[in-house]
């Protein structure tokens, strides 16, 4: 059995159930056994919530880090930042699609009404200098990660090419042009990962708080001897 250690004689394994995918932590202190009490007050409901959204704003980090990477592999990107232009690898830069979908939709996500969560991020939130790059990160999703398209992000026309100088036996191509984007650009990118990072500072910040309001309010107030009649 792998024991994660949690430090001060604590440790921890996680018990999964294969059939359920339901699973929670056994702790132990010394390698004894401990009991375990799950806290559902409201204010630990709220800490639950903020720890999802932070690790959704992880995941988008991560995301945005292996994006980079892939596209710096480009050189015509590294000299110039601001190229939107890709090369012709699409094996890659389809993979790059996905993951910048991924990206936007987690962080978008972290702004939205989800059943199951009691709280969600607001505009309002973060500092003025980041609303701007905000509202374009959520405009992005919905125009191309998600329905709208109302922005015209993604565009495709339908074309007939015709020979010039109409000679006998030229036949015209009929065609569909797509552009698509596959992600930002690395200027872009950089400034969607700063975003994210100002993001994730204030729901660190959050959580920070509502770990020492949980522990005051709701469970050292009750004393000891409550928390073991609980078990």
């Amino acid at each position: 059995m792998k024991y994660d250690d949690l430090g001060d004689g604590w440790s921890k394994v996680t018990v999964l159930n294969p059939e359920t995918s339901d699973f929670y932590n056994r702790y132990y202190y010394k390698r004894v056994k401990a009991k375990r009490v799950e806290i559902t007050t409201p204010k630990a409901q709220v800490l639950a919530s903020y720890t999802l959204i932070e690790k959704d704003l992880r995941s988008v980090a991560v995301w945005l880090n292996e994006i980079e990477s892939m596209m710096k592999a480009d050189v015509k990107l590294v000299q110039d930042p601001k190229n939107r232009k890709s090369d012709h690898d699409r094996t890659r830069y389809n993979l790059i699609k996905g993951l910048f979908v991924a990206a936007l939709t987690f962080y978008a996500k972290c702004f939205a009404t989800c059943e199951g969560r009691k709280v969600k991020l607001e505009k309002k939130n973060l500092d003025e200098d980041f609303r701007k790059k905000h509202q374009s990160a959520i405009d992005m999703r919905n125009n191309f990660a998600a329905h709208s398209g109302a922005e015209k992000v993604e565009k495709v026309k339908v074309v007939l090419a015709l020979d010039t100088k109409r000679r006998k036996g030229a036949v015209p191509y009929f065609t569909r042009e797509l552009g698509q984007p596959d992600t930002y650009t690395l200027e872009n990118l950089a400034e969607f990962r700063g975003l994210v990072e100002h993001v994730k500072s204030f729901v660190d910040g959050k959580i920070d708080t509502l770990n020492k309001k949980v522990l005051e309010d709701d469970i050292i107030s009750k004393g000891g001897d409550y928390w073991y009649k609980e078990t």
